[in-house]
């Protein structure tokens, strides 16, 4: 049943706000989501089984559609975007014209250095060895007449450190308008005894939040690092 509810509550994203992008729609719908369940408490994988549930089960979490039309702020992408992330993964011209019809020629001239590089609502490092830096953009879709203030609120994956710069986001209040950050991981040198690489291959899971007096814009991290 996901799949019909999704595409209702995209359609009325869609009737609301007909200039956002697809992105922007994605972005509304995974970073209003909510990880906790009715009673507030963490969500299980099954209730008899009792094991805390992670991205990979839940994905962003429950969609919350009384916070999707008004999201605060969103995570955009182009099509120019998708293009260089296909670039940075393998993809060639030739194969990239074989989805766009021919369009967008040479579009592999400046692929993203980094996969993780595409402006993606969650971020997720693979193989860190001591440090990543990885960057974002947030696009205001909030209103608002005046300044709007956005603090990082950010739950560390276990044996990473992570640090985000700047940690305070200041938006004029004009629609449209973009600010982009940088989230770097570090990992510590000590492993603590709740990480448990057995499970889920080695990832280890947190959370960055933005937050202002009436937003909150939550994306999941999620980890793997190489010991």
């Amino acid at each position: 049943m996901a799949c019909p509810h999704v595409t209702g509550v995209v359609a009325l994203i869609k009737s609301v706000h007909p200039t956002w992008s697809p992105s922007a729609i994605k972005s509304a719908l995974m970073t209003t989501a909510r990880t906790k369940d009715i009673n507030g408490n963490t969500l299980t994988v099954d209730p008899d089984e009792k094991r805390e549930a992670s991205p990979f089960d839940y994905g962003s979490g429950f969609m919350n559609p009384t916070m999707v039309l008004n999201p605060g702020l969103v995570y955009d992408a182009k099509p120019q975007d998708y293009g260089n992330f296909l670039c940075s993964i393998g993809y060639d011209n030739k194969s990239i014209n074989l989805i766009t019809g021919g369009e967008d020629a040479g579009i592999c001239d400046h692929p993203f250095r980094q996969v993780s590089d595409l402006n993606y609502p969650s971020i997720v490092v693979f193989d860190i060895v001591r440090t990543f830096n990885i960057t974002r953009t947030l696009m205001n879709v909030g209103g608002g007449s005046g300044k709007i203030v956005y603090r990082v609120k950010v739950v560390a994956p276990p044996g990473i450190e992570v640090n985000v710069y700047p940690d305070l986001l200041v938006f004029s209040g004009v629609y449209g308008e973009e600010i982009s950050f940088v989230v770097n991981f570090h990992v510590l040198t000590a492993v603590p005894a709740k990480l448990s690489l057995e499970n889920a291959d080695g990832y280890v899971f947190g959370s960055l939040t933005w937050k202002s007096r009436k937003f909150r814009i939550t994306s999941p991290l999620v980890v793997k690092r190489i010991h």
